[in-house]
């Protein structure tokens, strides 16, 4: 296949016009024919009928934006109740049954939309239409807003018989975002944790809902509030709720086929929506009518119960069913007089049933890998739900994957380079039939190629990689497999269908930018792939023999920064085209209805008929688009060996991690399967930074480079990595001495914010200190860096002296002490008044400083920068000073001091009378780490945490959260905005839980395994009684309390209490994307097997527990394979050390709690293979 680029051709023209036409379309828009247009509201549909985007000016109301290959996550729906039996159907959009004729007739105009049918013996029709002429009390509601209503008219119709005692009812869903467009789509989870919904049960229409969006970064507050003016019985606001996770299946919406809803409830999750149940009625001859009001404020600042009162005024209802009445009326007289408009022929991706794969018996499962199986989890029925093998291949059930909230998937990256400076190839896989998403060349942002797997339930079929089969005579979407196997270098889907068996493979080359997805069936059959091309107007297409070539277009942003970018798809075997294959009847694909169907939408498809395989080979490249479309036949003429490249991955993840492995089935052993997924996952947030639900990434965090990954580096002893991330962060740093808070650390590098929190000048200090530490190598001193805002260059030293410049410059008023600036560590807790940032300072900020000014100081001093570190030591000492004595208050660390005329007032301390917040975690355990509380303040604060901040599932940020009023904040941005019990907000961070056992390993109290244990998700499930079912294979960056509101979450707190009669669930929070990786695997390395590996030497200081007495390890130290035993007593001995035999003498670290590690030179260990390390488990000082 020879790519005819851009560059090589020298005109635009030869590269997009000559090409197939069929790909160049995809530059027209095609949804935005089907919209109506009424002052400020305009709504999309697609050409089936289903809601695409309503806004209103600049903010969007829905949530999700489905194209023509989607059915719409909005709807009515009418549902009839027979005795038990209850008959739903759909009323808009994209028809889920399998009677086409049934399909409703869609019609648009610039004012109005209808929808029309006739099913279950009624015919029926649906106007959606502005209110134009609001009253005064509805205008109190809209303010500067609108509102709109869905009039739904049933009428007796048809042959089949009705009976009388029928019961109708209408069910309406609308998903949620009231966010700015731009805003709306970066990450549909994190949105929807920001819209507070409040319900009202009032007299005459029944249940009101009210949502309104609560983002910290909004500066206003868009609310909805919607009702049925005939009558609300019942509520939903959450989608997991309303479709339930058998969605996964392709089934319909849980909540239609449920009773009454259990009356409602709000659920403050990640899927918001308005979801209502009218209460039912009685069918006669002149029919029934239903109106749904929804009224849009753009910024409301009262009290939601109020607003919802008022929507509940007799005057405004009766107007909504006036309005409603007379669009229905008038459209229905149009319609008459016109001719019928026909329906165009959905895509087989909205519309094909779903194909789910068989249950597979205990025995079939652990027959899908060679060996004994590790660590299987078994359910409630003791069926087998998942399972490891040896080499940390994880396999999970359908009955697993159907049960999980979070659907399992991963993150594959290609290649084997290390280095940030070359990027790499990265998709993402899920259960649930989606085989390839997100794929994408270097920036995860910018560059991405194929769409986003956006939502958690796979309603949206259209995005990623699919597979369609032919079965039983009709095209179905592959969906639910037997078994869903992740490899680190891949993904299988097994798909058992009766004597069928599908499997579908996606594999990560290691050694180029390239994907191989592979299908194949057990007997010939026809089988079509699909792509989905996320933003096609970004890119020029070409199509080939052997499939597609994609170039960014040249007036996009893309081709500025990467001209050479090119993804190349090649298929020996199979037909390329575009999606008109898509718009056939589902059951003769030879009858295209090409005149009536959407097609070039940027779905393009692989097909194959009556074979038994189809192999599609992906390649990119920042070099053009050749080198992509070679590397991409290479894997056709020359396919990948699966295994053998799966191992290659398994292998390179081992050597990286010093191929550490425990010997041995002690509890320790369950690091050997955790290792490599947690390496894996640390290098996703290094290289590619994304995750499977923040896919919006692409920047480092200056505060989380210079953790997780920079101390995964340290933890291994890779020095060269370590060093190049620290120069690239002072290649970015401002000039006048503060630091972005992110920045784009490839060609984007324009893109950062620059301002910052008040912490993030500090951790360049803490890094170079902890890197010089370990390295010996001072030479990076003298290394020139830019400024991102300033031509000049300067040395690294004087990086450093601008940082504290900046410090010097930004004290607390009246103080020596650095101040608060715009937050800490904790983003929830970002000061929601000005004057906080100047006046405050945060504990954990000034601790973390006072850590890292000695540490950094002591390697300035060896580097013979006596005056620099001097000045370092002497903000080490204001800070020891000024600590207990404006700090402290009654033995216990404030979370912050606000510095006020009156003197320091505490603030998140026991004598906070304002935020009502007593203990705040992180401040106690930086200040244990970094030395700065004496041991008898330590062993306080570690009772202090014990007994109010320590939960079964980890630790948490405080006693309790804070305050909440719908969404409204007085002393904190997201902490009193978020609505959803999750993430920062449900306090249990475990990257906090990470630095608690630290701090413990820091006491050398043998609890320390223990805690890291804890928030292990291999063995979650069978510690935690609490622990609601996840998966095994992933870093989660917080445990979430399964509260669904922040109300009762206020209201029972101890109900996350061990001794709580009533426990709540904890569920997984996000995977994947966090510096919590990294941390982990430094504080596993140096902390639990006390390997502190430096350029000349090692610090042999493991913290173990009596009971991890006779473990034995291998790994790689100094470029040679050694096995160290652990010999615990219960003492408090000195660690001592024999290598082949013989005791080694060295000298002790000093410690600020306890005695610290034995320190070793390199050339001790030349010919050691054996190391026997004896340690005391009770070398804690503090009791």
């Amino acid at each position: 296949m020879t790519a005819h680029t851009p560059e090589a051709q020298g005109e635009q023209t030869q590269w997009d016009s000559q090409s197939n036409p069929q790909w160049n379309s995809w530059g027209k828009s095609i949804e935005h024919d089907f919209a109506m247009h009424a002052g400020d509201l305009d709504v999309e549909f697609t050409p089936f009928g289903d809601p695409r985007s309503i806004r209103v000016n600049d903010i969007q109301i829905l949530q999700y934006q489905p194209g023509v290959h989607d059915a719409a996550i909005s709807g009515l729906w009418l549902r009839r109740k027979r005795g038990d039996d209850i008959t739903s159907i759909a009323l808009t959009g994209t028809y889920f049954g399998e009677d086409a004729k049934a399909a409703p007739r869609f019609t648009c105009s610039e004012q109005c939309a209808q929808w029309s049918g006739e099913n279950l013996g009624v015919r029926w029709s649906v106007t959606l239409s502005p209110v134009s002429d609001e009253s005064q009390a509805l205008k109190e509601i809209t303010g500067n807003g609108c509102s709109w209503v869905w009039n739904v008219k049933v009428v007796p119709a048809g042959s089949e018989t009705l009976e009388p005692n029928d019961t109708w009812e209408l069910v309406t869903a609308q998903d949620i975002a009231l966010a700015p467009v731009e805003q709306a789509l970066t990450s549909e989870p994190y949105i929807s944790q920001y819209v507070a919904f409040h319900e009202e049960t009032l007299e005459g229409p029944g249940c009101v809902v009210s949502a309104r969006q609560t983002m910290s970064d909004a500066p206003q507050l868009p609310l909805l509030v919607s009702t049925i003016c005939e009558g609300t019985a019942a509520y939903l606001t959450d989608g997991f709720d309303f479709f339930g996770h058998q969605a996964r299946l392709g089934s319909a919406p849980l909540a239609l086929s449920d009773e009454n809803w259990h009356g409602g409830h709000i659920d403050q999750y990640e899927f918001a929506m308005v979801c209502l149940l009218s209460k039912g009625r009685q069918l006669g001859e002149d029919g029934i009518e239903w109106n749904q009001l929804v009224a849009f404020n753009p910024d409301y600042r009262g009290e939601m119960a109020e607003v919802s009162k008022k929507l509940a005024d007799s005057a405004i209802l009766e107007h909504a069913q006036t309005v409603g009445k007379a669009t229905n009326v008038t459209v229905q007289q149009s319609m008459n007089q016109s001719e019928p408009t026909k329906s165009a022929i959905p895509s087989l991706l909205a519309t094909a049933r779903g194909l789910n794969a068989d249950v597979l018996s205990d025995e079939q499962l652990r027959s899908l890998v060679s060996g004994s199986i590790v660590s299987p989890e078994y359910g409630r029925n003791s069926s087998l739900l998942s399972f490891f093998s040896a080499d940390g291949t994880h396999v999970v059930s359908r009955t697993k994957e159907l049960a999980v909230a979070r659907s399992h998937g991963q993150v594959l990256l290609s290649g084997g380079d290390f280095d940030p400076e070359h990027p790499v190839l990265a998709s993402t896989s899920y259960a649930p039939g989606v085989f390839a998403s997100h794929i994408v060349l270097g920036n995860t942002n910018m560059n991405r190629l194929v769409s986003v797997q956006r939502n958690a339930l796979n309603l949206l079929r259209s995005e990623g990689v699919r597979v369609l089969v032919r079965f039983e005579g009709e095209w179905r979407v592959l969906q639910l497999p037997s078994a869903f196997i992740m490899h680190l270098g891949g993904s299988r889907w097994v798909y058992r269908i009766g004597d069928m068996v599908l499997n579908v493979t996606t594999t990560a080359s290691a050694d180029s930018n390239a994907l191989d997805i592979r299908f194949t069936s057990s007997t010939p059959i026809d089988a079509m792939l699909t792509v989905d091309v996320e933003e096609p107007r970004q890119w020029y297409a070409r199509h080939e023999e052997h499939g597609v070539i994609f170039a960014p277009a040249w007036d996009s942003e893309v081709f500025k920064q990467y001209p050479g970018l090119s993804y190349a798809f090649v298929s020996e075997n199979a037909q390329c085209g575009s999606d008109e294959v898509l718009f056939a009847n589902p059951k003769d694909d030879t009858k295209v209805v090409s005149a009536e169907a959407p097609q070039h939408s940027g779905i393009f498809t692989f097909s194959i008929k009556g074979q038994r395989e189809l192999h599609l080979s992906i390649a990119a490249s920042i070099r053009g688009a050749q080198e992509a479309c070679d590397c991409a036949e290479r894997l056709i003429s020359s396919p990948l060996d699966t295994t053998k490249v799966l191992q290659k991955h398994n292998a390179r993840i081992a050597s990286f991690a010093d191929d550490l492995h425990v010997n041995g089935e002690g509890r320790l052993s369950e690091f050997n399967i955790l290792i490599p997924w947690f390496v894996q996952n640390a290098l996703v947030h290094f290289l590619s930074p994304h995750g499977l639900e923040q896919y919006s990434g692409a920047a480092w965090g200056t505060r989380d480079v210079l953790q997780g990954p920079l101390e995964m580096e340290l933890g291994f002893g890779h020095f060269a990595g370590a060093r190049e991330i620290l120069l690239k962060v002072f290649a970015h740093q401002n000039s006048d001495g503060s630091l972005p808070q992110w920045f784009m650390f490839d060609a984007y590098s324009s893109m950062y914010q620059k301002d910052s929190h008040g912490d993030i000048p500090v951790w360049p200090l803490m890094a170079m200190g902890e890197y010089l530490s370990a390295s010996e190598d001072y030479d990076i001193l003298k290394q020139t860096e830019p400024f991102l805002d300033d031509d000049g260059k300067a040395s690294v030293v004087q990086h450093l002296e601008r940082i504290l410049s900046y410090i010097e410059h930004h004290r607390v008023s009246g103080t020596k002490l650095f101040s608060y600036g715009n937050g800490d560590w904790d983003d929830t807790l970002q000061p929601a008044q000005a004057s906080m940032k100047k006046n405050m300072a945060s504990s954990w900020t000034i601790a973390l400083l006072h850590q890292a000014s000695l540490v950094l100081a002591s390697q300035l001093k060896k580097a013979g920068l006596s005056d620099l570190a001097g000045k370092f030591v002497a903000e080490a000492a204001t800070i020891e000073a000024a600590f207990p004595k404006d700090f402290i208050l009654d033995d216990v660390i404030a979370g912050y001091v606000n510095f006020t005329d009156e003197g320091p007032q505490p603030i998140i301390h026991p004598t906070d009378t304002r935020t009502g917040l007593k203990y705040r975690l992180i401040p106690m355990t930086r200040s244990i780490i970094s030395g700065l509380l004496t041991p008898e303040q330590a062993k306080g604060h570690l009772k202090l945490i014990d007994e109010n901040l320590h939960y079964p599932d980890g630790v948490r940020l405080m006693n309790k959260p804070a305050r909440f009023a719908d969404g409204v904040p007085r002393y904190f941005k997201r902490a009193e905005q978020a609505a959803n019990v999750g993430r920062e907000i449900g306090l249990m961070y475990t990257h906090a839980h990470i630095r608690y056992s630290e701090a413990l390993a820091t006491l050398g109290k043998d609890s320390f395994v223990s805690e890291l244990l804890r928030i292990s998700p291999v063995g979650q499930f069978s510690r935690l009684s609490s622990s609601e079912i996840r998966q095994r294979n992933c870093y989660f960056a917080s445990s979430d309390a399964d509260f669904p509101d922040r109300y009762e979450a206020a209201r029972d707190w101890d109900r996350l209490r061990a001794d709580a009669k009533d426990p709540v669930g904890v569920r997984g929070g996000w995977r994947v994307y966090s510096s919590g990786p990294g941390i982990y695997l430094r504080q596993l390395v140096q902390h639990v097997f006390g390997l502190q590996i430096e350029a000349n030497g090692l610090v042999i200081d493991p913290v173990l527990a009596r009971e991890d007495d006779g473990t034995s390890i291998s790994v790689n130290l100094f470029g040679a394979e050694r096995t160290v035993r652990y010999h615990v007593l219960d003492d408090d001995s000195a660690v001592t050390v024999q290598i082949n035999g013989s005791t080694i003498d060295g000298s002790y670290q000093q410690l600020p709690y306890r005695q610290g590690g034995l320190v070793i030179n390199a050339e001790q260990l030349e010919d050691a293979t054996d190391i026997e390390v004896t340690v005391g488990s009770k070398r804690c000082t503090i009791a």
